[in-house]
């Protein structure tokens, strides 16, 4: 009796960590991709920005993807991020992408 409530209590505290771990939206931007990174399977892309935004250059970011040869340099994307982390630093361990294209 003693093991199966032992078992019941992890099981609970594994299920209250894996709920706190869920991922959030973070925000949006638009870009293109500058770079195909193959063997990595990683997107550099390029944010859009204007000097009205604070950007003059635009901010670059590494994205991985499940398949690189789905897209081509210039290609314009809308990239959505979100984390399960409140840290405000850029950590793929800790961030998923939902990635569209942009017709022009």
């Amino acid at each position: 009796m003693k093991n199966i409530i032992t078992v019941g209590f992890l099981l609970l505290n594994l299920l209250f960590i894996a709920g706190c771990s869920d991922y959030q939206k973070e925000f949006t931007f638009t870009g293109t991709v500058e770079e195909l990174l193959v063997e990595e399977e990683m997107l550099i892309i390029k944010e859009y920005g204007g000097v009205d935004e604070g950007r003059k250059d635009g901010n670059v970011y590494e994205i991985p993807v499940d398949d690189v040869d789905r897209y081509s340099i210039r290609q314009k994307l809308e990239i959505t991020v979100f984390s399960n982390t409140t840290a405000d630093i850029w950590d793929l361990d800790n961030m998923k992408f939902d990635i569209k294209t942009v017709e022009n």
